[in-house]
Parts: structure tokens; sequence; C-alpha cells
């Protein structure tokens, strides 16, 4: 893993190797730092999406990874939020 840093936390770029287990399913390992940047826990649920991208150059294969675990408790914080604005 690699981390490029431009100095704002904005700009923070992580590169890591994909995996393969013996049985062929492939996975990567987040960094630490980037994990308690996103807000993600151990055991949620993340989705592998694997997207053609188109450069100016050609089309590659994209990756990306949404927490459908952090969306749903973000959810649920933001309905709790409201429901607490509306009863006051």
């Amino acid at each position: 893993m690699t981390k490029d840093n431009a100095g704002e936390q904005n700009n923070d770029r992580y590169v890591v190797k994909v995996q393969e287990t013996p049985s062929g399913e492939l996975f990567i390992e987040l960094p630490q730092e980037l994990i308690d940047q996103l807000g993600w826990e151990v055991g949620d649920e993340v989705k592998w999406e694997e997207p053609e991208v188109c450069e100016d150059w050609g089309e590659r294969k994209g990756l990306i990874l949404s927490n459908k675990s952090k969306l749903f408790r973000d959810d649920d914080k933001a309905r709790k939020k409201a429901a607490s604005i509306d009863t006051e």
C-alpha cells in the first residue's frame, strides 16, 4: 500500500493491491487510517463493484466500494435527528 498526501485531507490517495484467496475470491486490505477516516467498522457489509472507467486514452476496469452498513447507520442517525427536531 502506498499513500500520496498533498497536505489536505480530501486529497489523500491510497493505492492497495487486489489480492486473491486460494478459492479465487478477490479482496483488498484497507489501511486503518482510511477505515477510521471513512467511519467504517469491523463487520460492515461492503459492496464491491468493478465498472468500466472511460478515460481519454481508453477504458479500464475500476473499483467502487460502497459501505451498505454505514449508509444505513447514517440514514438512521439522520432520521433520529429529524425526529428530535420535529418534536422540539
